[in-house]
């Protein structure tokens, strides 16, 4: 900074010096100027006095000679002329030399008085025109007008005489005044002349000065360019200046070409910059930022805080024809220029891609280990039978997704029937995992829910559009070994009997064993599991309700896999769509804890399970708008159907009513799980319900050996 301010310094001195030298430069040359008129004027007059010396003596000969020429009767006429003439140039002289002069020399005036008494004697002789001679016998004799002539010729003769000397010493001293006034103004000029040269050899040095400075600075200017040249093609971030109108200057980084893949960057907006690369809303959002930055009021370190662009998503083209997520870092800083005022904004965008995906994989990474410990703690409080059965239906049911996976398909039609199957047998198991608390399984068993969502979207199905599942599927089955062999070894430290270690040893080699086991005996009691779920669906969606069981422990063990199926998705509806929060069970003149009921009982030949809950109930037209929106059916269909119609949408496979998919709802395949397994028994299933009031479902399932035949 003190070496620039020194350099500024030096130029304006330089400069200011420069300006003077060439306005004294200037005046010299003005005043020479006027000298030079003046000395040429002076010449003019010197000329002028100088010829009017002679004048007064060619006046008294010419006199002279007229008067002679009178006296011997010659001709006078070429006398009279000259004398005429001589006379007039003189009178013409004199006044012009006195017109230039202005009157200002005493001697000059002194010659034009001493003339003018002159000039009245001269006057006569001037003016006559008549004849002088008259013809006499005797010869030639003057006239009466040329006696008059010839006396007036005299009178002038004589008073030249006397004159003549007195002009000439005037009219000379004229002459020596004005060359002594011309020699002063010629060596005035030649002053002028010298100091115009010094101040044009001194303005010279000052312009040689400035060149040599200019250079130097240049070169300066040029290496200051080259260095950030190199280094906006070396930083790692992308740099440009936005001006007033909020368009990007003529200087950015190397960087910024490759993160946004273009180079014409020049007099580009801000908004242009990212159009087509993030969303609206966010685009809105970050102009109106960078508008905040101009105002002279806004505090730097505040609006830093709140920048919206702080870590922006954006789809860039990856440069083989597809697209890619990117992440970049925008940060903002005011340029104040020197009169205090925001004259740019200085912009930095890094590539923060890899430090975002770290952060996610660590964020993962420790959700993974969370997940583990939560896993663990959960499996404490699973009865380790409870577990074993589920872990060999787990597998068991991954397995026949593995099948439905490999199973051959040519068509769209089978491809997506292949989609339904993976999607009941995926939701079954990940609702008994919600009831379990094992939430790891759970929560994978969704993201494959996801990835079967996500295809049945498509236009087109092939058979490569199902790899990445059978990843997932692998991902999913080695997990399962891993809580399987945590589950033996937190069942060897409850119980350190060699015997229990046999036992889970041996559930472990015979996976299908313990399921037999589960379901070969009578009377299981899956109430523990279905409170555990209802507490946390209470939790997870903010809701209050109490459930209420009876009967279960009496389910056979045919039934008890289909009971418990049947009633976690039956919860899980209600405690999304069902039970209200506790304001708005206030708002409706009901408790704020809502009532879940669910009994199970013999009824006839066979059994009866009732699920029954005191929440908003079911209401036809939502289902039917709901049906029409996501095109299930039709508006012309929609107001034809009566109410029992409008109710079976339930059972539809892929019908919600809920927008968005979560851990609970919004896949669509919940009740239609529930139909399948009760009609695949030989059941009937039924709903009712009063909206705003209750929801009821009334399964009815044959007899034990039944449904054992109908399996059959």
């Amino acid at each position: 900074m003190k070496v620039a301010g020194a350099d500024r310094n030096r130029r304006l001195i330089t400069a200011g010096a420069g300006t003077a030298l060439a306005v004294a430069m200037g005046l010299a040359l003005l005043a020479g100027f006027r000298l030079a008129t003046q000395i040429r004027s002076s010449i003019t007059a010197l000329q002028a006095a100088s010829e009017l010396q002679t004048y007064p003596g060619v006046i008294s000969q010419q006199l002279t000679a007229l008067r002679e020429r009178l006296e011997t009767r010659e001709y006078t006429g070429q006398a009279h002329a000259e004398l005429t003439g001589t006379v007039q140039r003189f009178n013409d002289d004199i006044q012009l030399l006195t017109k230039r002069r202005g009157g200002q020399s005493p001697q000059l005036q002194a010659a034009v008085q001493s003339w003018q008494a002159y000039t009245p004697v001269l006057a006569p002789v001037i003016a006559f025109s008549g004849e002088p001679y008259i013809d006499t016998d005797s010869g030639s004799s003057l006239s009466e007008s040329g006696k008059m002539y010839y006396d007036n010729v005299r009178q002038a003769q004589l008073l030249a005489k006397q004159n003549v000397g007195v002009l000439h010493r005037l009219l000379t001293a004229v002459s020596g005044s004005l060359e002594t006034q011309t020699s002063g103004a010629a060596a005035r000029l030649r002053a002028l002349l010298s100091g115009g040269v010094l101040a044009a050899l001194a303005l010279a040095a000052a312009a040689a000065y400035l060149q040599l400075t200019r250079a130097k600075h240049e070169r300066a200017a040029r290496e200051a360019q080259d260095q950030t040249r190199d280094i906006l093609k070396t930083v790692r971030e992308g740099f440009f200046l936005l001006d007033a109108d909020y368009k990007i200057g003529s200087v950015w980084s190397e960087a910024l070409t490759h993160i946004f893949s273009r180079n014409d960057f020049a007099g580009l907006s801000f908004e242009k910059l990212l159009e087509d690369r993030v969303p609206a809303a966010t685009l809105a959002t970050a102009v109106k930022y960078i508008k905040l930055l101009w105002g002279d009021r806004a505090h730097e370190n505040l609006m830093k805080s709140i920048n919206p662009l702080g870590q922006l998503e954006i789809v860039m083209d990856n440069g083989r024809g597809g697209k890619e997520t990117r992440y970049l870092q925008f940060d903002f800083h005011r340029v104040v220029g020197p009169k205090g005022g925001v004259k740019h904004v200085l912009c930095s965008v890094g590539d923060i891609t890899s430090n975002v995906l770290l952060a996610k994989e660590l964020q993962e990474a420790q959700e993974n280990a969370n997940a583990q410990v939560d896993m663990m703690v959960g499996m404490l409080h699973v009865d380790p039978l409870q577990l074993g059965s589920f872990l060999d239906t787990t597998e068991t049911g991954l397995q026949l997704i593995n099948a439905i996976l490999k199973e051959p398909a040519r068509t769209d039609g089978e491809f997506r029937k292949k989609l339904g199957g993976l999607f009941r047998e995926l939701h079954s198991i990940k609702g008994e995992a919600s009831a379990l608390n094992l939430m790891s399984i759970a929560h994978r068993v969704h993201q494959l829910e996801d990835m079967v969502s996500e295809l049945k979207k498509r236009a087109e199905i092939s058979g490569n559009d199902f790899l990445p599942m059978v990843l997932k599927l692998d991902d999913l089955l080695a997990h399962l070994r891993g809580v399987r062999e945590m589950a033996t070894r937190l069942s060897a430290l409850k119980d350190p009997s060699p015997a229990a270690d046999g036992g889970a040893a041996r559930k472990g080699a015979q996976p299908g064993k313990a399921a037999g086991l589960a379901r070969g005996r009578t009377g299981e009691d899956i109430s523990p599991t279905l409170q555990a779920l209802a507490e946390k669906l209470a939790k997870d969606h903010h809701k209050t309700f109490k459930l209420t069981l009876a009967g279960l422990a009496d389910v056979p063990a045919p039934y008890v896999a289909t009971v418990k199926d049947c009633v976690i998705q039956m919860l899980r509806n209600s405690a999304v769509h069902g039970i209200e929060s506790s304001e708005a069970r206030r708002a409706l003149a009901k408790a704020d804890v809502g009532a879940v009921r669910v009994d199970f009982h013999r009824s006839g030949d066979g059994y009866e399970l009732v699920f029954e809950d005191d929440g908003a109930g079911i209401s036809p037209q939502a289902l039917k708008e709901a049906a029409v929106r996501k095109n299930f059916i039709s508006a012309e269909e929609a107001a034809s159907m009566d109410t029992r119609a409008a109710m079976a949408l339930i059972f539809r496979p892929g019908f919600s009513t809920q927008e968005e998919v979560t851990m609970d709802a919004g896949r669509g395949v919940g009740m239609d799980v529930v139909a399948r397994t009760v009609y695949g028994l030989g059941g009937k299933i039924g709903v009712s319900t009063n909206p705003g009031r209750f929801t009821r479902f009334k399964i009815v399932l044959p007899a034990a050996e039944a449904a054992s035949s109908a399996v059959a």
